[in-house]
């Protein structure tokens, strides 16, 4: 496998190929695992393969890695250490998560995942259960907002903070896998949660909220107070569209910058100089804060280590619909999330480094086609950004499921030059591909059925779905590579 480099918005493997990377979330957010919840064995990886993946957002937690304090699970981290082998047979890269969400589940005394029972502070405030949806600790939950605010201060436990407690964790987990060929690199929080300041960002977005009712033109007011009436929750929820949702989120963009300046960027140069005291392989990955995901601009500035702009990092934001998690997601609105991933592509744009959607998707049920057309647009404005992406997420049986309907398409996976444009036109069953290269070289495409093509070619995997992984050699020059597809 080539190691994989980043050079200013591409990927680039060791030959210089830009490179895309398409895959799925993979968790263990269980409380107390002692191996990771799913078997990735070799079948699992030859369907991967077949159905056009070749990327896993591995997302582990710090309680199951470290349930004791300054003793880490090993037989959980030999469980880790197979998926690394195995996904290395397969050519398939593998970027190590550190997963959250609500910051913990707090010893099973509430929902959520991420820090042990021993690094959670609340200072007496008591976890609950969720009433309604599982993210409402985020909105009012003292003990999270609490635990967060702790985290952030770099409070003291037994004579370190806790963030250089975090850290050597990290530092672990490089010694341990820098010297995978499966490495990707590294995600060093999930959706990170700027705490008891969130109530300053949500007092901002009521006041965008009722600025946009009563002085949006852009807000069809009259017909979101009809469908109110009416009770025609997609026509209201189709009120608050793409044109007018970051004219809303503006007003939490200040109070947001003050965490990604103050709190975030030191968290995540910290921690990114202890991974790179003990190795330079792996591409760090910037996240942005859980409010980010609905469209508030990220305002974190690159990474740094030891003053130094990191030269191996990466963007890798999230966004679903406002209405994930509910029995309203049947009503997503792909205008919608495209606006918010258009705020990422400035922040994208602004870092001046490569991206991969590290999180969309988001449906309950791999089984359920309905929303497959809301899947195309996102799936194809990802395309149109060149970014990769990575789908929540993986239930345990998915390889053949309904969903692999979706995101199997074809794809470029190596491109000899710097790619000008690629997509896949669905309705002609089209896939092109433009690219300009300085040398001659080799470029794969990924076909998830049979085709046909005046250009000219070698087969370099089939598999039994159909599917193939495509060589076209090119030489210097302007290139068009045009598939039809069966």
């Amino acid at each position: 496998m080539e190691k994989i480099l980043t050079d200013r918005l591409r990927f680039v493997d060791e030959s210089g190929r830009t490179r895309i990377f398409n895959g799925m979330n993979i968790d263990d957010k269980l409380l107390n695992s002692e191996e990771f919840r799913y078997n990735l064995d070799d079948e699992f990886f030859r369907k991967f393969r077949a159905n056009g993946l070749n990327y896993i957002r591995l997302a582990v937690t710090w309680q199951n890695l470290e349930p004791e304090m300054g003793k880490y699970n090993e037989k959980y981290l030999r469980s880790i250490d197979r998926i690394f082998e195995t996904a290395e047979k397969y050519d398939v890269y593998i970027l190590l998560d550190m997963h959250q969400d609500l910051y913990s589940n707090f010893d099973a005394k509430s929902v959520g995942d991420g820090a042990p029972g021993w690094a959670c502070i609340t200072d007496g405030a008591k976890p609950r259960m969720p009433k309604a949806v599982w993210a409402e600790g985020y909105f009012w939950g003292k003990w999270v907002h609490r635990a967060f605010d702790r985290f952030w201060e770099n409070v003291d436990i037994h004579g370190k903070g806790i963030q250089q407690r975090y850290a050597e964790l990290w530092q672990m987990l490089a010694d341990r896998y820098s010297g995978k060929p499966a490495l990707f690199g590294y995600d060093l929080m999930n959706e990170p949660f700027p705490g008891s300041d969130v109530k300053r960002m949500y007092l901002g977005l009521f006041r965008g909220a009722a600025k946009a009712f009563f002085f949006n033109k852009k807000l069809p007011s009259g017909r979101l107070v009809a469908s109110l009436l009416k009770g025609d929750t997609k026509r209201m929820l189709d009120c608050l569209g793409g044109n007018v949702i970051r004219d809303v989120m503006k007003y939490v963009d200040k109070a947001e910058a003050k965490f990604d300046i103050n709190k975030y960027s030191p968290f995540v140069n910290r921690v990114s100089t202890a991974i790179r005291d003990r190795t330079d392989e792996g591409i760090i990955m910037m996240e942005q804060s859980y409010i980010c995901n609905v469209g508030v601009k990220q305002s974190a500035p690159p990474i740094t280590v030891n003053g130094k702009r990191e030269k191996k990092q990466c963007f890798g934001p999230h966004s679903y619909d406002m209405t994930v998690d509910t029995p309203l997601y049947q009503y997503a609105n792909a205008d919608r999330v495209k606006a918010f991933f258009t705020e990422m592509r400035n922040t994208q744009l602004r870092l001046q480094v490569p991206c991969i959607v590290a999180e969309w998707g988001g449906c309950s049920d791999n089984t359920d086609t309905s929303w497959f057309p809301h899947a195309f647009e996102l799936l194809d404005f990802f395309d149109e950004m060149q970014w990769g992406q990575a789908y929540w997420d993986y239930h345990g049986d998915d390889m053949d499921a309904p969903l692999m309907e979706m995101l199997r398409r074809p794809h470029p996976v190596a491109v000899a030059g710097e790619i000008k444009q690629y997509g896949y036109d669905r309705n002609n069953n089209v896939f092109t591909l433009s690219f300009s290269a300085e040398k001659s070289g080799e470029s794969i495409v990924y076909v998830h059925r049979a085709f046909e093509t005046d250009a000219d070619f070698s087969v370099i995997e089939k598999y039994d779905n159909g599917a193939a992984l495509l060589s076209f050699k090119t030489e210097p020059g302007e290139h068009t590579i045009k598939i039809n597809l069966a």
